[in-house]
């Protein structure tokens, strides 16, 4: 079940990806608008219809929630849909349905089938159902709202927007049906806390949430937080409005996630949760909220994708699997996967980009170079070839001109480039440039809320300027979005730059 091999062409054949485009399999296209990036083996009409969906949901998602928000500039979100739901399944964990990914370098949603197939609808006899792309897109959209999230206030508002629709005359949005599963859990594990001896642990459970629950192993478990987190922030969204903004407002400030429940919530950590909403649940809903939404733009480029662009994308979603899996075979079969569909991608095409990229992160220091030039001469256009010679310049003392030329290429190709962006940012703050740094490393936060290393390049852009206690507080913000990501050793840098700013050896502050 798990083997893999190539066929006669070199295209991979196996349990998880269908037929190649080489082989007469599906096709793929790219469709790119404003806000997203799709890439997709559905057929074009429905690849199309995809395109809609997103634009529109994402207008529902933030007039309904975040209205503050819909004029914000934000990093072009890209969008996989796998046609074969089956293939999804062979790549993802068992529970996944669909997924919001980000890294360094993007933020990327992953679905499959048709949209028809998104939402799960309650009841033949209603038009009330819960959309797996609500709930992703919800927490791509709240990264660039809330700077701090706690994970319980993550999936809880994601729980809560699945459910949001679009209204048949697409002039407003009804948010705050109830999430039928999401109850269903909430109220048994409710009615149980109020009857048992000791009662009281759903509210504090759920405020305690940390990552790590494991996708194979704590369905249960992961089952009882989502629903708790569902409960509780509909209960604040209806019951509780004022105090619930309060809330928003201190995290969308960078405040701490228990600062900001004591100083707005602190009923919540008093004790008698579950009762009140042991109650709630047991009650007629609250009635739900419409809001008005603004027309949507829905254009778009299209275009076919390449052999070896097909292959590349195929690559970049299994390897996305094997960071996912738990099961040492699972990791492996993927891994392998990954890699065969790479090679094919480079097979086809030596010279693209992704086998450029490729090739550079296994080589040595002076065939990066080599490879960097060349594909800034097979893609000059392209904003990730001058990226890749940024990067190959950067142990080299004497092309430090040379490299930010680079960098600034690559911005002016793609303004919204998260890497360029970082790229020539760090670059400034490393040659002790910190006024230059700064409106980079400003918008490079911007585009990415969720990156480490732009609130770092931030952090010592302000340093440089005299700007401590900012300085400071964003190094907190990295910290914290760190330790979701579980990563020890930018961990100990991070932990070293926080000691100098408080021991005043990294930051001066500047005069009155």
């Amino acid at each position: 079940m798990l083997a893999l091999w190539l066929g006669a062409s070199g295209c991979v054949i196996g349990p998880r990806f269908t037929r190649c485009p080489g082989e007469g399999g599906r096709g793929w296209v790219e469709l790119d608008s404003e806000h997203y990036t799709l890439r997709t083996d559905l057929p074009a009409e429905q690849a199309r219809e995809a395109m809609g969906e997103l634009e529109r949901t994402r207008m529902v998602l933030l007039a309904g929630m975040w209205p503050s928000a819909l004029r914000q500039p934000m990093a072009k979100l890209s969008v996989y849909i796998l046609a074969d739901w089956k293939e999804f399944k062979g790549l993802f964990p068992r529970r996944v349905q669909a997924l919001y990914h980000r890294s360094e370098t993007e933020a990327l949603i992953v679905l499959s089938g048709p949209p028809s197939a998104w939402a799960n609808r309650y009841s033949p006899f209603s038009a009330d159902s819960s959309s797996r792309l609500n709930h992703e897109l919800a927490h791509y959209l709240s990264s660039y709202v809330l700077l701090r999230q706690p994970l319980w206030l993550s999936e809880g508002l994601a729980e809560y927007l699945e459910t949001a629709q679009l209204t048949q005359d697409g002039r407003s949005a009804v948010l705050g049906v109830p999430n039928k599963d999401a109850t269903y859990v909430a109220a048994r594990l409710l009615r149980d806390s109020v009857n048992s001896t000791r009662g009281g642990g759903v509210v504090p459970g759920t405020l305690a949430w940390e990552p790590g629950l494991n996708f194979e192993e704590q369905d249960r478990e992961l089952s009882a937080m989502y629903a708790g987190s569902w409960m509780l922030v509909h209960w604040l969204i209806h019951e509780r409005a004022e105090r619930f903004a309060e809330f928003q407002a201190l995290l969308s400030q960078g405040v701490a996630p228990d600062e900001a429940l004591q100083r707005a919530l602190p009923e919540l950590q008093r004790g008698k949760m579950d009762e009140t909403l042991w109650e709630y649940v047991r009650a007629r809903p609250p009635p739900p909220r419409q809001v008005v939404v603004p027309p949507t733009d829905t254009a778009f480029v299209e275009r076919t994708l390449e052999d070896a662009e097909v292959h590349a994308t195929r690559s970049k979603l299994a390897a996305l699997g094997a960071s996912m899996a738990r099961q040492a075979a699972l990791v492996k079969n993927r891994q392998v996967l990954a890699r065969k569909e790479l090679d094919e991608a480079l097979r086809i095409d030596p010279e693209g980009l992704p086998a450029l990229t490729v090739k550079s992160a296994e080589a040595s220091r002076e065939e990066r170079l080599t490879l960097a030039r060349t594909a800034v001469r097979a893609h000059p256009d392209d904003s990730g070839a001058w990226l890749l010679l940024g990067a190959a310049l950067e142990p080299d003392e004497a092309a430090q001109e040379e490299r930010e030329a680079a960098y600034k290429k690559a911005l002016s190709l793609d303004p919204r480039s998260i890497p360029a962006t970082k790229g020539l940012a760090w670059l400034y703050v490393t040659q002790g440039r910190s006024a230059e740094a700064l409106p980079l490393a400003q918008w490079a936060v911007s585009l990415a809320p969720w990156s480490p290393s732009a609130l770092d390049t931030l952090a010592l852009a302000l340093a440089g300027q005299g700007r401590c206690e900012e300085a400071l507080q964003l190094e907190h913000r990295a910290m914290g979005h760190l330790r979701e990501q579980r990563s020890t050793e930018q961990e100990h840098v991070l932990r070293e730059r926080l000691a100098k700013l408080a021991d005043g050896s990294l930051c001066k502050p500047a005069p009155p």
